[in-house]
């Protein structure tokens, strides 16, 4: 699989996205049940008794009836809030907010796990390279053996030399076995981001030419401004923070008076002291005018909230320059060790070929061609290293800077 395929199946399939997704759903099913309530609301309400008799009150030598001996009854009532909608309104727009909030916790979400697949994906192309590099060093130390077997058979050297050779060959068995476990591990690893853990995926083969990945053109403090413009989660505490202090409007709203419209309609039967059909309508009002102090309290944890609100901005806003400047230096860092390694791995070759040539005219040991060929397969590996953490680190600084999902996906 290439690396933009991998990242889209993750933003389908990975569980934290789809949770994110989730909270979405919720978030916009409490703004619809708080948009319901500014409306009207209609209640129905009935009642009905089968009596053991009917009941009359007597009234001379006849009788008075009072009810029949099955009676009910259907109430239709609506009430509309009139200065209750001013809260409810401030209470739709917190609820808006939340949604807002919600869809861009599903953007982090999506951004976040699209670099994992990202830095798994590198991981894993990075740990393939290290175990060609293990592998060569299995077939170069083995060569290295048998030539020493053939050496110490022609009594040219020791026996040291060949147990020398055997034992490095183990010891480079070993690192080819534990390169070769991690990449197995990280494919795994991607396997679960992407939302398939029981398949196996091979990522597409990519060879970067070495040096190509280069820092971005910005300067740490530009990263920094664009952090800023374009972090999420900046706008995230700016609409908590709207939040917050809509939230302490809606509790000084609720010191108010209630007021609300109300009407009704009523049928009635088997009763003769309640009208058959009646309706009204009217107005009814409530006011708490003490309770202990349960709505000024209230008063004083929204503005608190506020607060701290306004505190989180200050706080992700260092986080995130922080965040931008780590990946920064780690890219920079990451650039200067593949140049030392491109070096290193020039000399380490050319080391080894001449330690060879040595051996092979008896002007060197056994132990001088492992040690040079050990140099050589370090440089090698760390070659590798410096090249995929090169492309995590850049993928790391883009994300810092506010990519997007799908961006980070671009090689």
């Amino acid at each position: 699989m290439r690396l933009d395929e991998c990242v889209e199946l993750a933003l389908k399939n990975n569980v934290e996205v789809q949770s994110a997704a989730d909270e979405v759903a919720v978030s916009e099913a409490q703004r619809s049940g708080a948009r319901g309530r500014i409306g009207p609301s209609v209640r129905v309400d009935g009642y009905a008794h089968e009596w053991n008799s009917p009941y009359k009150i007597p009234f001379g030598a006849e009788s008075f009836p009072v009810r029949d001996q099955f009676e009910w009854n259907v109430t239709v009532s609506a009430s509309q809030p009139v200065t209750g909608l001013f809260a409810i309104v401030d209470a739709l727009k917190v609820r808006n907010l939340g949604v807002d909030i919600a869809n861009i916790r599903r953007e982090v979400a999506r951004r976040d796990t699209a670099f994992r697949v990202v830095e798994s994906y590198y991981h894993i192309v990075q740990g393939q390279r290290l175990v060609e590099v293990a592998a060569a060093s299995v077939e170069q130390l083995q060569a290295q053996l048998k030539q020493s077997n053939s050496f110490h058979n022609n009594g040219v050297v020791s026996q040291d030399d060949v147990l020398r050779a055997q034992l490095a060959v183990a010891n480079a068995e070993q690192r080819l076995i534990q390169a070769r476990a991690r990449v197995l591990f990280e494919q795994a690893r991607l396997a679960v981001l992407v939302g398939l853990p029981d398949v196996s995926i091979e990522p597409q083969p990519i060879a970067p030419e070495t040096g190509s990945v280069s820092r971005e053109a910005v300067t740490v403090d530009q990263a920094q401004k664009t952090a800023e413009a374009q972090r999420i989660e900046l706008v995230e505490v700016d609409k908590r923070i709207d939040q917050a202090n809509r939230e302490v409007k809606v509790a000084w709203l609720r010191l108010a008076p209630q007021v609300n419209v109300v009407g009704a309609y009523i049928h009635n039967e088997g009763s003769q002291f309640v009208q058959t059909n009646s309706a009204y309508v009217g107005a009814q009002a409530s006011w708490d005018v003490w309770d202990w102090g349960t709505n000024t309290s209230a008063i004083s944890e929204a503005k608190t909230r506020a607060h701290q609100a306004t505190l989180a901005r200050t706080r992700i806003s260092d986080q995130v320059r922080l965040e931008v400047r780590r990946a920064f230096l780690e890219l920079s860092a990451a650039s200067e060790a593949m140049v030392v390694a491109q070096a290193s791995v020039a000399s380490a070759e050319e080391n080894f070929r001449l330690v060879k040539k040595r051996y092979e005219a008896s002007a060197a040991t056994s132990f001088d061609v492992i040690d040079a060929e050990g140099l050589l397969t370090q440089s090698r590996g760390q070659m590798q290293t410096a090249l995929y953490d090169q492309l995590v680190a850049r993928a790391a600084l883009k994300r810092a800077m506010g990519t997007t999902a799908e961006k980070l996906a671009a090689q």
